[in-house]
């Protein structure tokens, strides 16, 4: 079933933006989609209060410049209110404990993730979106 949904894809690995391209496509669930390789792109787009925000943003943490964390911290400063209106998990290739504690306390996490993805775990997510 194809949604009216939109998704975000933030991640500096260009591979793996490749990859996940392919299984956005394969899941076809999305209407649109987003691709940053530089958290601070996304947030220039995403500040612009006249942009609609996506359903969903699949973020990595570890990333040059600013990373996942501080990127939620920067979208909820210009954003107070994303979280009711997109839902945001962490997509990484880390599996430090702390890391996954450290996600449990922001209230606009909904998930933490390990890479990667498949066709169906992005699938049920949609099937999870408001």
């Amino acid at each position: 079933m194809r949604l009216k949904k939109k998704i975000c894809v933030i991640d500096d690995d260009e591979i793996y933006q490749m990859i996940m391209r392919r299984v956005i496509g394969k899941a076809d669930v999305f209407e649109g989609k987003q691709h940053f390789c530089n958290a601070m792109d996304a947030l220039r787009e995403f500040q612009d209060l006249s942009r609609t925000l996506p359903d969903l943003i699949l973020l990595d943490i570890n990333m040059p410049g600013i990373d996942g964390w501080q990127f939620i911290e920067e979208l909820r400063e210009k954003r107070p209110e994303f979280e009711k209106k997109t839902r945001l998990y962490i997509v990484t290739s880390s599996i430090a404990q702390s890391d996954q504690i450290k996600a449990k306390s922001y209230k606009e996490v909904f998930d933490f993730i390990s890479k990667p993805i498949s066709v169906d775990q992005l699938r049920a997510i949609a099937d999870s979106l408001y």
